[in-house]
């Protein structure tokens, strides 16, 4: 049997490096396995300009063509799986399948909530510049961030910081309903991050797809409990024939 290709696209603020129990597992059935740094993570360079789900999308062609991966399967955690979605919409022929995990296809915090967190992050960048507030911005934005459910946005730097804004801000609806290959979405129970009422909507939206729920499992369940998650991954490919 001729295998696919499986590229894993790791979350933000993770790397390539993370998610190699995962693809040692997968190694040890056959498959070629690839797993980038996505620019501003791991090894790869920070981007001097924020970048966009697009712009991570050309950043992930390039990296196919450049390694002759032809029609992969996408392992997509959480930003990962954002990415995997606009590739697939965007080079509808390029994919043979979807393996989500913890990606926020519908985004975890309401809109105006969101769009609240950005403009109060403008007016605290103001007030941490005054005296004596300085002394205690990073302890009060940590805190902050929690709360509203940002907290990647706060460790991000620089040009990764409004990339982080872009990136949250992008509707996947029209991506996930253009879906049309085997798609698996593989969710930890746990996961606080994305909860599963998120994995459920996806669910309804992308036609055909399969929703399983590891039992006791959080947001990292793929690279945290590889050989658990690998055990769903490989009854999916075989059902595909992938």
């Amino acid at each position: 049997m001729n295998r696919s290709a499986v590229v894993i696209l790791h979350g933000w603020g993770l790397s390539g490096e993370t998610f190699t129990p995962l693809g040692g597992e997968l190694k040890k059935c056959g498959y070629r396995v690839w797993a980038p740094d996505m620019p501003g993570f791991g090894d790869a360079r920070r981007p001097e300009k924020p970048m966009s789900l697009t712009d991570y999308v050309k950043f992930l062609d390039e990296y196919l063509e450049k390694n002759r991966i032809e029609r992969p399967v996408f392992i997509g955690h959480s930003f990962g799986g954002r990415v995997s979605l606009k590739y697939h919409e965007l080079h509808p022929n390029s994919v043979r399948a979807l393996i989500l995990s913890g990606t926020p296809g519908f985004t975890p915090i309401p809109k105006k909530k969101l769009l609240l967190f950005i403009a109060l992050a403008k007016i605290g960048g103001f007030l941490f510049s005054i005296p004596p507030f300085h002394l205690f911005q990073d302890a009060v934005r940590r805190w902050y961030y929690y709360v509203v459910g940002a907290r990647e946005f706060f460790r991000a730097q620089g040009a990764m910081r409004e990339t982080f804004k872009q990136i949250v801000k992008e509707d996947l609806v029209a991506a996930m309903e253009a879906v049309d290959i085997p798609t698996l979405l593989l969710w930890g129970e746990y996961d606080i991050i994305v909860p599963v009422s998120i994995a459920e909507r996806m669910h309804q939206v992308i036609a055909g797809s399969e929703l399983i729920v590891i039992p006791e499992a959080d947001h990292g369940v793929p690279f945290k409990q590889p050989e658990v998650f690998i055990s769903y991954v490989l009854r999916f490919m075989k059902t595909w024939k992938l």
